[in-house]
């Protein structure tokens, strides 16, 4: 048996896991993403993989959780930048967050790999994203509150439409390319008037 890994190691493991894995996914999509290319662009035994992860769903969803995570945190960071338009703000967030999915192959799959993959997922009854998008909302909310704005805000509601988005982007092999740019915009603009109100001081 070989020696147990420290904390440090572990976390260092993982973390050389995660980011193999972003490569392979950008690469493959969710449906084609191998256990062994992860392992060999890692350096690390394929059987290790099993030591971290149970399957390839938990790994692809924490992946996709530390992506939001960072994306989230920037946004945060520079909330500064929001502080004239609220709303203006959520819209482009819908609106960027799901034009970049469209474009990128892990979650542009036409025989439906990814909306299996998020029914699975939502099977477990953990929607780790779904709070991390839902924490984000709610320090935003506190950031404009405090700037002086009055905000009224159903945020399970943007949560749900955001999972509509998906299905709309995951799909948009199906619509013309000269009109999903305008109808997917049109939709994130419709979301956030029916879930997001807000009104100067």
């Amino acid at each position: 048996m070989g020696k147990p890994f420290s904390d440090k190691e572990r976390e260092e493991i993982r973390e050389k896991l995660r980011r193999a894995g972003l490569k392979v996914l950008a690469e493959t999509g969710i449906k084609d993403i191998a256990i062994r290319d992860v392992t060999k662009q890692a350096g690390i035994a394929q059987g290790g993989f099993y030591t971290f992860y149970k399957d390839k769903d938990e790994f692809v969803l924490d992946l996709m959780l530390l992506r939001v995570r960072e994306k989230t945190e920037l946004m945060y960071k520079n909330r500064e930048k929001t502080a004239k338009d609220p709303k203006g703000f959520l819209v482009d967030l819908f609106y960027k967050e799901g034009m970049h999915l469209k474009e990128n192959r892990a979650f542009n799959n036409n025989d439906g790999a990814t909306l299996a993959f998020w029914e699975r997922v939502s099977q477990s009854g953990e929607d780790r994203i779904g709070d991390t998008y839902l924490d984000f909302l709610s320090k935003m909310i506190a950031y404009w509150e405090e700037l002086g704005f009055t905000i009224e805000c159903d945020s399970r509601g943007l949560l749900n439409a955001g999972s509509a988005a998906g299905i709309l982007f995951s799909n948009s092999h199906m619509i013309e390319k000269d009109y999903f740019e305008v109808i997917y915009r049109t939709f994130c603009e419709a979301q956030v008037d029916r879930f997001f109100r807000v009104r100067t001081a």
